[in-house]
């Protein structure tokens, strides 16, 4: 496994009975593991036949047999399931209902069995129970049952600790959580929809749910009924599925072989530790967090992830790690995970279909029929429980009373209404993809993504495609730095158009500070010598300045790629020109030079200009200057490119366009204005 090799620390984990410890397991220097630890293989280690061979001093003995019509209805008592299958007669309610505080702990082989004629294990309101050592298997009625429903703690209930379990071959999902729960020292494999989900209804300013442990199990080969293929874009399957929940804290796990997502954290989401996990071999996404918020994602394996929906879906990334319209804020809770950012680092990542995905979504804000959690606003506006009734109307608010309506055009409620990918830092990982050990098609194999989606097709949306590509590639604070890469990498970025290493790292996206490619540790080729503003106007109208018979303005009209770009405004007849305002002009370097940039008419007057490109020394003496023609501008952008050379003794870059065509009114429009060595 290459770089899984090294060794830094070892720890011990306790697997089965609480006294029996698990062989060491090493870790490399960033923290994962270097190979999967007996431990973590709960299906093979069998903990939950460490049981009590007898039973503990006051218990209730439930003998083997039809357990139908016995009294698990009494508080506070410990139930002791002796050696042997137990059942809950043929009906199809059957169950068992605890009461609150009381204990259900199986002997060395006790096995309950809902004989696929009962819905569910263990159900009702009770809160502080335990469940430890038994297997629980064939529950759910009939042929794909129990969907978006849970077998054990069917209702939810706070304060249940689950712990040594094999829940197996269950409809929907074998576990349910409610607050204050923790599921532990489990094998959860092959139910229906999920091994563990959860909901309980909205709670306005709230979340439904809090504070759960996910600690040292076993998830795989869930979603055993497809049920993607059933309700088509339920989203509705994976190994885990956490949904509204305020901290978490999931460790510990091995998370393979799931028939969809890994683990999957879906709206309002808040404060969530994912830490010493190992992900393998999911159909889909290895880690999907989904309109939610503060995260931190560290020492974690993810390989050979996503392969099957890597495949199945071309025109997007198929990541081991997901961001959809999710990262950090300030305002929210960050104990759990130690941060109000959303921070991916100290992570393996070996032959996944491809690797870090950040992503929004611009038709996904709360009240949006482009959002599919329909009653859920986002935690900082009121309510945050969207009111029936609801229009469906793809093209109209859910709800035209909600304020993610009637005053969404204004602030708060602009910024508010959105879930934003934004303070996402992925840093000191390791990436390896091999090309050749994937089944990769499409284009976006073996790729990190920085983009956004979406149709400016909402009358009432005040947003637009090409305002959110600009704010997760260059104002959310979204960074990938210190990360070591190993392999043919691309990169992708604004619709999901791939560019390479040295154009990821250069402006205008400025990515992977401080990271090495194939162990390639030399700085980055200057990627443009003019700064941000000046380059793409997004910001500022950077260093240009009218020169003669001319007028320069930021305008969102003349934006080629994001929201704004230099607009030249011709003011008189007889030629006109613009130039930076920053003389002697921008640093630079002797050498090989690419300039690039993107022109069209703002008006049909100005068919042709010329940019000057004027090199100095350090004296300020000017040493040479190239023209650039742009003849046979046009209504539609045009892409101009010039390879130079900069004079051995060059220190600094000026530029000045002009033109002697064109009359007062008329206008050209610039954007993308690269000065810089050329990229690989």
């Amino acid at each position: 496994m290459g770089a899984l090799l090294a060794v830094a620390t070892v720890v011990n984990l306790v697997v089965g009975q609480a006294a029996n410890a698990a062989a060491p397991a090493e870790r490399a220097p960033g923290g994962w593991y270097t190979e999967l630890p007996t431990a973590l293989k709960v299906c093979d280690n069998a903990p939950w036949n460490g049981g009590p061979s007898t039973a503990p001093a006051d218990s209730i003995v439930v003998p083997a047999g039809n357990n139908q019509g016995f009294d698990f209805g009494q508080a506070g008592k410990t139930y002791w399931f002796a050696p042997g299958t137990h059942t809950l007669g043929d009906g199809e309610y059957s169950k068992i209902t605890p009461e609150s505080n009381s204990v259900f702990v199986g002997a060395p082989g006790a096995v309950l069995d809902g004989m696929n004629l009962n819905h569910y294990a263990f159900a009702g309101p009770a809160s502080n129970v335990r469940i430890a050592y038994l297997e629980i298997r064939n529950f759910g009625v009939g042929d794909k049952d129990n969907n978006n429903e849970g077998v054990i703690n069917h209702n939810a209930g706070d304060g249940w600790t689950m712990e040594y379990l094999y829940a197996h071959h269950n409809d929907g999902a074998a576990v349910f959580l409610g607050s204050t729960n923790t599921i532990r020292h489990s094998c959860l494999k092959d139910n229906g929809q999920y091994g563990i989900s959860m909901y309980k209804d909205q709670v306005e300013g709230d979340s439904a749910i809090k504070d759960l442990v996910v600690h040292n199990n076993e998830i795989v080969g869930n979603n055993q009924d497809d049920w993607e293929a059933e309700i088509e874009g339920c989203g509705c399957t994976g190994g885990v599925k956490f949904w509204d929940v305020e901290g978490a804290t999931v460790t510990e796990n091995y998370v393979h072989d799931n028939l969809s997502v890994g683990l999957w954290a879906d709206t309002n989401n808040i404060d969530f530790l994912f830490d010493s996990n190992w992900i393998e071999h999911n159909e889909s996404v290895g880690l999907w967090y989904e309109i939610s918020y503060n995260a931190t994602i560290s020492r974690n394996v993810f390989r050979e992830n996503a392969w099957v929906s890597g495949n199945e879906n071309l025109g997007s990334p198929a990541p081991a790690i997901y961001i959809s319209e999710s990262g950090g804020d300030a305002r929210l809770a960050g104990d759990t995970s130690g941060s109000t950012d959303l921070n991916i680092n100290n992570n393996y990542f070996e032959d996944n279909f491809s690797g870090v995905s950040i992503f929004e979504n611009t038709n996904r804000f709360c009240n949006s029929n482009g959002n599919t959690s329909k009653s859920y606003c986002t935690p900082f506006v009121a309510p945050t429980l969207i009111p029936e009734p609801y229009d469906d109307d793809y093209l109209d608010p859910i709800n035209a009373t909600h304020p993610c309506y009637t005053s969404i055009a204004n602030e708060p409620y602009r910024s508010d209404c959105r879930w934003h990918s934004r303070n996402v830092k992925v840093f000191d990982n390791e990436f390896r993809f091999d090309q050749s050990n994937v089944p990769c098609a499409g284009t976006y194999c073996g790729a990190q993504a920085l983009y956004a989606t979406g149709a400016n097709n909402l009358p009432w949306m005040p947003y637009t495609v090409a305002e959110i590509q600009n704010s997760v590639m260059f104002t959310n604070g979204n960074s990938f730095h210190d990360n070591t890469y190993v392999g043919d990498w691309k990169f992708a970025k604004g619709w999901g158009e791939t560019i390479s290493w040295n154009s990821w790292r250069s402006a205008p996206y400025n990515q992977e500070a401080g990271s090495t490619l194939n162990g390639a540790t030399e700085p980055p080729p200057v990627p443009n010598a003019l700064d941000v503003d000046t380059a793409t106007l997004e910001g500022s109208v950077g260093q240009w300045s009218a020169w003669y018979g001319s007028a320069v303005q930021r305008a969102a009209d003349a934006a080629h790629t994001g929201g704004y770009g230099l607009q030249i405004d011709v003011t008189e007849g007889g030629g006109w020109g613009v130039q930076l305002d920053n003389w002697p002009g921008f640093t630079v370097t002797p050498g090989g030079k690419e300039v690039t940039l993107w022109a069209k008419q703002g008006t049909p007057g100005i068919s042709a200009a010329t940019v000057s490109v004027l090199w100095r020394d350090a004296d300020q003496q000017l040493l040479q200057t190239d023209e650039i023609p742009l003849d046979g501008l046009s209504a539609e952008w045009q892409e101009f490119t010039a390879q130079l050379t900069a004079p051995s003794a060059a220190a600094t870059v000026m530029l000045q366009v002009k033109s002697s065509n064109g009359g007062a009114g008329d206008s050209l429009h610039l954007d993308d204005i690269v000065v810089g060595d050329p990229a690989a």
